[in-house]
């Protein structure tokens, strides 16, 4: 088998590991797209992503979730990438809520399938078969030494011009690009055609740039192709493929523009229409057009209104004067009237009198009548006994009884005509006695009456008539009033309907309604059109994209120098058909054997590969470096040096074919003797920049201690030797702020993705939203190829009881495996980025005491040295506000200043302090507070108080303790007062073995240390009381407290009874703890359990 068919086999293995082959790309989002102010155009983050340049193809701006990113999402017509910030420009039409990008991303296999596809399609190439058999060297090319090179730098000059597979070593800062930028130009100059290749984008840009700014080029020579990584290239016309192509598509774009002109017109015109319409919220324009008739019609204005109101009101006020008169006229006549009253009353008494006199005459005359009526009642049986008398004796005879009656009937009238008689008599004299008392008691009377009869009916006459007359007034005046208020009512309405139209037309109402009732016709019938420009826009879009496919391909086959990455030069048919005369591969320690090999199969003439194999290398997967396959040891394993026997600096300089840099131009004495001392066993030399001399208050390395700050040097664990801490996070912030005040730009490294991400979410808290970056945030490997002013090297290596993590343990020692190697490389990394001043965050207790021949401890054998490492305890830079003021330098004043901006230690309280400073932090609450406290005992009585006020203020208590299992926790009387304390915290929650001391408020507030908060009694204890918004929700973070917080019930029994415990695996689980849920028939233990889902983890 040979080479090509091993390295194919090897690569096979690796796609295996990946998942295999076949699968097919997904859309993933990138993160969140920030508006730049320009239409169409917005900015992206890439900072904390592991998205790398070759990934950034078939881009689109989309919203936050995945479905219909491809139907509805806006296809990215240009981007630029300037360092970690991702400019965009998408169809100025593109209308997204929630702004996302979102990219096709390609399954882990796909490049390395491009790979083992161009290794089998290779062939035999003589300077691929001699690099693949670890033959290198050649003839090189017989010129002098160019201006300003040094006898290094020439040779690997003229390795570049010359013929065969060269191996350039060159450390950071030892002239790689200069000689890179003044080759391409000489090779380019002489007719060769070139090939730039490297590992990382930024070295690409790197060796351009120089050849760029020469500006010794025609238009078409150079040709950069992806995503460039300086904006200074990305932007220039003569080299950026995307420009390029867009000048030879001029027409297609200028369609395309057309229709995205009109698109982006309906689209204004809608937006224009929407703002009219929120503008005319609080328009009614009914009412206005209401308001505007009303003042319209004659005699309805408001001058109008106001005139009728005042005549009104003038006629109001005549009307209540005459009103008034008029009662009082009418009071005045009643008064009299009522004065009248004993008058009439004493006339009435005489018409009583009279009435009297009246009845008594009366009665006297009945009395007469009835004496005449008795002696008529005798005169019939007079008459009757005398015509009997006048009869005959037999006649006589026969009517004797009849007489006899007769005579007896006339004794009784005449007995009854004598006694009525009497009667009369004696009633005249009584009726004229009585009459004539009754006369003089009228006189009398009538003398003593003060108005006539005629007088008091003249005074009720005339009563009456004021009466009358007050009435009428009344009835005026409450007609005047009723005018009144209907004047008033219409100069109301005047004076609303003018208030209403000045308003409207203060606000531009009318106008604004007027241009939107215009433009909601033409919105109308853009529903309509807008589909079908949408559909064209696509179409030329579709075109465009397939045009510009042919043109790339024509501008890359006709350029007389090709860069781009390794990983774009095997996925770009045009690029890697070739052919070259040369092939640069810059960053050659970095990329993969094969990489390199396939490379270097395409020159025709000359390879040359530069590197520094003390770097990082390539990213290979842990499975692969544990494999024993011999294949997969020899061409997966080694970097291209490795290969070609070149392990340490030694190697390099005694190789033949192998051309050294050692002369850096980037950093100080200080950071040299360092690098030297980690990777270059002494062979980096340094130019005139070594020399010169540095302030003393200006070190080139210090040393950030961490010890003293007790949980905030703390490393939180996320892998057997990895973590993050909050200490890092929030110094590395400090030194951004501080350094970008004075004008440098800082890198911040670190070796664990998890405090890169801690980091850049506390960056991102000072930056704000769509804010530019402040720093570069990430791991060794996004830094390679990169250099900074400052560098912060965030080591998360604590102090004593501190777990030593991957930097504590990285050396070079004989025998030493890959990972504390890799541990070095990535140590160097950080070290060799930075060009003014480097920092080191860790304790200064790990890095003194560190075991011989680490990173570490040849970073300790500098301190104290006259050019070594400044030691700066952080403890005196993050103190409560009463501590004194500690000497710290002119730099570390100033660091200690911009640090208490972003947290404040409010207080360290030992065990008598502590309680006076967590009462207040409570009563100050007032949205959540977070206990961990192992155990419930007595002291938790003297807070139940406090905790149920705050509850009461609504704030959510939410409270982990041990579980029953632990004798303590399981007395009586403690589980009484843990009973207690579920009256008053929202959730209670059991923790197998839970050994933190935390109090959390409001997410701003952190208090930890080593007391027990609910049952601390008499031991000596410290707390600390930090203020940091940041902090607090990255600790909340990390012990899962929103998930932890919301238990559920039980899936068996439905019960609340829920612990939360953690298997040997790492595994967190829901537990029932429920006697009768948990106890099996047989006295045993079958408890309920379920899985908790944890948020990723980095």
């Amino acid at each position: 088998m040979g080479w090509r068919e091993e390295i194919a086999t090897a690569l096979g293995e690796w796609i295996n590991v990946e998942g295999g082959a076949g699968k097919q790309p997904r859309w993933q989002r990138i993160g969140r797209a920030a508006r730049t102010g320009d239409a169409g155009q917005y900015a992206v983050d890439l900072r904390g992503s592991d998205i790398g340049p070759d990934q950034l193809d078939s881009l689109r701006l989309a919203g936050p979730e995945n479905d219909g990113v491809e139907t509805n999402g806006f296809a990215v017509s240009e981007m630029v990438q300037n360092g970690s910030l991702l400019t965009l420009r998408v169809a100025e039409f593109a209308d997204v809520a929630d702004p996302h990008l979102w990219m096709l991303k390609q399954p882990p296999t796909f490049l390395i399938e491009a790979l083992r596809d161009g290794i089998s399609g290779l062939g035999e190439h003589p300077l691929a078969a001699a690099l693949a058999a670890g033959r290198t060297g050649g003839a090189p090319a017989h010129e002098a030494d160019p201006p300003g090179f040094h006898p290094a730098q020439g040779d690997a000059y003229r390795a570049c011009l010359g013929q065969g597979v060269y191996l350039v070593w060159g450390p950071p800062g030892t002239g790689k690009t200069t000689v890179l930028k003044r080759a391409i130009g000489d090779l380019i100059a002489r007719g060769d055609r070139v090939l730039l290749v490297s590992a990382t984008n930024i070295a690409v840009d790197n060796a351009l740039l120089g050849v760029v700014r020469a500006k010794q080029h025609n238009p078409g020579d150079i040709v950069r192709v992806g995503p460039p990584h300086l904006r200074e290239v990305a932007e220039d016309a003569s080299v950026s493929l995307p420009l390029m192509v867009k000048a030879r598509l001029a027409d297609t774009a200028a369609r395309r523009r057309t229709l995205e002109a009109e698109l982006v017109t309906i689209k204004h015109r809608a937006e224009k229409l929407a703002t009219l319409d929120s503008s005319l919220a609080g328009f009614d324009s009914a009412a206005y057009f209401a308001a505007l008739k009303l003042l319209r019609t004659p005699g309805e204005d408001l001058a109008s209104a106001r005139s009728r109101e005042e005549a009104a009101a003038r006629r109001l006020a005549d009307s209540e004067t005459l009103f008034r008169a008029a009662s009082s006229e009418a009071e005045t006549a009643a008064a009299r009237d009522k004065a009248a009253e004993p008058s009439r009353a004493q006339w009435r008494q005489v018409d009583r009198l009279s009435e009297e006199v009246v009845q008594v005459r009366k009665a006297a005359e009945l009395r007469e009548a009835a004496a005449l009526l008795a002696e008529g009642a005798c005169d019939p049986l007079r008459r009757e006994l005398e015509g009997i008398a006048g009869k005959g004796a037999v006649k006589k005879w026969r009517l004797r009884e009849k007489v006899g009656e007769l005579q007896r009937q006339l004794a009784d009238a005449e007995r009854a005509a004598a006694s009525a008689q009497q009667s009369a008599t004696e009633a005249r004299a009584t009726a004229t006695t009585h009459i004539a008392a009754l006369a003089a008691q009228t006189t009398a009377l009538v003398d003593t009456i003060a108005l006539t009869r005629e007088q008091t009916a003249d005074l009720a006459a005339d009563l009456k008539a004021r009466l009358a007359a007050a009435q009428q007034a009344a009835r005026h005046y409450d007609r005047c009033k009723e005018d009144k208020a209907r004047a008033e009512e219409a100069a109301e309405r005047a004076q609303q309907a003018s208030d209403l139209t000045e308003r409207a037309g203060q606000q531009g109402w009318p106008a604004r309604f007027d241009l939107a009732r215009r433009l909601r016709p033409a919105v109308a019938a853009d529903t309509t059109r807008q589909p079908v420009l949408e559909k064209q826009y696509q179409e030329a879009q579709e075109e465009y994209e397939r045009l510009a496919r042919d043109a790339q391909s024509e501008i890359i086959k006709a350029a007389k120098l090709v860069a781009t990455t390794l990983a774009r030069f095997r996925t770009n048919r045009a690029v890697f058909e070739g052919p070259y005369d040369v092939v640069l591969v810059d960053e050659a320690g970095a990329a993969t054997l094969p990489e390199v090999l396939l490379a270097t199969g395409k020159a025709g003439r000359t390879a040359v590969l530069l590197g520094d194999f003390m770097q990082l290398g390539s990213v290979i997967p842990p499975e692969l470096k544990g494999h024993d396959r011999a294949d997969i040891q020899r061409w997966l394993l080694p970097d291209v040096f490795q290969h070609c026997g070149i392990a340490e600096p030694s190697d390099a300089q005694a190789h033949p074919a192998c051309v050294t840099l050692t002369q850096q131009h980037r950093f100080g004495p200080a950071v040299m003797q360092l690098a030297n001392d980690l990777a270059y066993g002494g062979v980096l030399g340094g130019g005139s920049q070594t020399q010169a001399a540095r302030p003393t208050d200006d070190p080139e390395i210090v040393l950030i201690d961490t010890d003293g700050l007790h949980e905030l040097a703390r490393a939180h664990l996320t892998g057997s030797r990895s973590g993050w801490w909050p200490a890092g996070s929030l110094i590395a912030r400090a030194l951004v702020e501080l350094h970008r005040e004075l004008g440098e730009e800082t890198g911040i490294v670190t070796p664990y993705r998890v405090q890169a991400e801690a980091t850049l979410e506390a960056l991102r808290d000072v930056e704000g939203p769509g804010g530019g970056a402040l720093a570069e945030v990430g791991t060794a490997h996004k830094f390679q190829g990169r250099e900074f002013d400052i560098v912060v090297f965030d080591t998360v290596e604590g102090g004593v009881g501190s777990r030593e993590l991957w930097m504590a343990c990285a050396h070079l020692q004989p025998a030493a495996s890959s990972w504390p190697r890799d541990g070095v490389r990535l140590f160097n990394v950080a070290v060799t980025r930075v060009k003014t001043r480097l920092y080191v965050i860790a304790s200064g207790e790990r890095v003194k005491n560190a075991k011989p021949g680490t990173a570490l401890a040849q970073l300790a054998a500098l301190i104290g040295t006259r050019r070594g490492v400044r030691v700066l305890q952080a403890k005196t830079l993050i103190t409560p506000p009463t501590a004194p003021p500690m000497f710290r330098g002119e730099f570390g004043t100033a660091l200690a200043e911009v640090l208490s901006r972003h947290v404040e230690v409010a207080e360290i309280d030992d065990e008598r302090d502590f309680y006076r400073t967590f009462t207040e932090e409570i009563r100050h609450a007032r949205q959540s507070l977070w206990l961990w406290a192992s155990w419930v005992a007595k002291r938790v009585s003297s807070l139940l108080p406090e905790l149920r006020q705050a509850a009461d203020r609504g704030v959510r208590i939410s409270v982990f303790i041990r579980d029953d299992t632990d004798q303590l926790q399981n007395k009586p009387a403690n589980q009484k007062l843990i009973t207690d304390l579920r009256t008053v915290a929202h959730v209670v929650v059991p923790m197998n073995v839970m050994h933190q001391k935390i109090a959390v408020i409001d997410e701003r507030t952190v208090m930890l240390g080593s007391l027990n908060v609910l049952s601390q009694s008499w031991t000596r204890e410290v707390m600390l009381t930090m203020r940091g918004a940041h902090f607090a929700r990255k600790l909340l973070e990390h012990e899962h407290a929103a998930v932890f917080a919301a238990p559920p019930r039980c899936g068996r029994c439905n019960g609340a009874e829920i612990e939360i415990r953690r298997r040997q695996n790492g595994t967190w689980v829901w537990r029932c703890y429920a006697p009768a849920c948990k106890t099996t028939p047989r006295g045993g233990t079958n408890a309920w359990t379920q899985n908790i889902r944890l948020r990723r983890a980095h």
